[in-house]
């Protein structure tokens, strides 16, 4: 009788074990399973020829003959529970060398810390997440830029190792289903977009679907003194090795001196992939508000500012050529792309070399070649730059 008696007892033991083991953690170790961290430690040497001409006379611009700097790059995410934080500050050491004429010469230091990125996401339930804060927020397919952001068109795929500017934004994301995602989108200031470069304010309404082997994305967007812009972008795999896409965007034209077009932008690609991995891509873009018959120093007067992010490219038709071999060798990763204006014959050829040494290191090597004559887009500015760099990862 006694030995019936010790048995529930027992086995109320091991239910009770089992309670103390399912027992919720703690808050701190909470935060400790949903900290992640990374820093990434980057170095660079920048040489660069300016080009003599209208547009940069005596160098006006002051660009910079050499450069060098170190970058500490932290990278900081917690989740938690419903809230996930980001955070992204910047610690730069930069000395650059400028040259006037080749007669003045004026080296400067500058020493600067800044948040790039970060950003506060709050999950309200498992469909609706609001957020706030600094991004890089990009989209598309496209390997050229976007037209269809309204925010920053550019997309920085030249030289991936420099870092885009984030801006300020407030998203609600509504995640209908797996397929179809519903973005609200405000931007409510230039974050660490450069004073030269033109910004305006802008809303967009965004909605992407994904289906089987195809997807697609339409954005509404209003501007600060623009009209409304309706624009988009879709992409489709028509095989294991060829895939096609497109992006543009379309709104009614803003009173300009410009030639009184339509304000419509439209890119067309498509890509094949070869056996061993290296994918072959070609672009087309059009840009019906783009100046041609004007030298390219009246574009810019014209335009207002040296650089536009909404509108990169000042001529109205250009064409890509890309190729891309990643993991040459096992560690070798090739990027070439050569960008032809087709307006006014000017090109820009960029080669992107990037080495894996080890787990940790990698070493960077860009030279970049413009062609054209000094009233041209691509030879108004420079004639050719080399950037050399390394990192390293812990």
């Amino acid at each position: 009788m006694r030995r019936r008696r010790m048995l529930p007892l027992a086995a109320l033991g091991l239910a009770c074990g089992a309670c103390l083991a399912d027992e919720p953690a703690s808050l701190g170790e909470e935060l400790r399973a949903g900290f992640f961290s990374r820093v990434n430690v980057f170095g660079f040497a920048l040489h660069q020829e300016p080009a003599e001409t209208f547009v940069n006379t005596i160098n006006v611009l002051g660009t910079p003959r050499t450069q060098k700097e170190l970058d500490l790059r932290p990278d900081f995410n917690l989740k938690w529970r419903q809230l996930e934080l980001d955070l992204k500050p910047r610690f730069q050491w930069s000395r650059t060398r400028t040259l006037y004429a080749d007669l003045l010469q004026f080296d400067t230091r500058q020493d600067r810390a800044y948040i790039n990125e970060g950003s506060v996401r709050y999950r309200l339930h498992d469909r609706l997440i609001l957020s706030y804060g600094r991004e890089n927020l990009q989209w598309g397919p496209s390997a050229l830029l976007s037209p269809s952001n309204p925010f920053n068109a550019s997309n920085g795929r030249n030289n991936p190792n420099l870092e885009l500017p984030g801006l300020d934004y407030a998203r609600v994301v509504y995640v209908a289903s797996s397929s179809l995602t519903i973005s609200l989108i405000s931007n409510t200031g230039r974050g660490r977009l450069d004073q030269v470069n033109r910004y305006r304010k802008a809303n967009a309404a965004k909605v992407d679907y994904t289906g089987d082997g195809y997807f697609l994305s339409l954005v509404v967007s209003r501007g600060d003194g623009e009209e409304t812009r309706v624009g988009g972008f879709a992409g489709w795999d028509v095989s294991e090795s060829v895939s096609l896409h497109a992006e543009g965007s379309a709104a009614r034209r803003e009173e300009s001196l410009l030639p009184q077009r339509r304000d419509r932008q439209l890119l067309v690609g498509a890509s094949y992939t070869f056996e061993q991995g290296a994918k072959l891509s070609a672009e087309y873009f059009y840009r019906d508000d783009g100046c041609i018959r004007l030298s390219i120093q009246a574009c810019l007067a014209l335009r207002g500012a040296l650089v536009d992010p909404v509108r990169p490219l000042v001529r109205r038709r250009y064409a890509m050529l890309q190729y891309a071999d990643t993991r040459i060798a096992g560690k070798l990763n090739l990027a070439a792309r050569l960008v032809r204006n087709l307006d006014d014959k000017s090109s820009q050829l960029v080669v992107n070399l990037e080495y894996e040494l080890g787990d940790h290191w990698q070493l960077y090597a860009i030279p970049t070649f413009y062609h054209g004559s000094r009233t041209s887009e691509f030879g108004s500015l420079l004639r050719k730059s080399i950037f050399v760099g390394a990192s390293y990862t812990f």
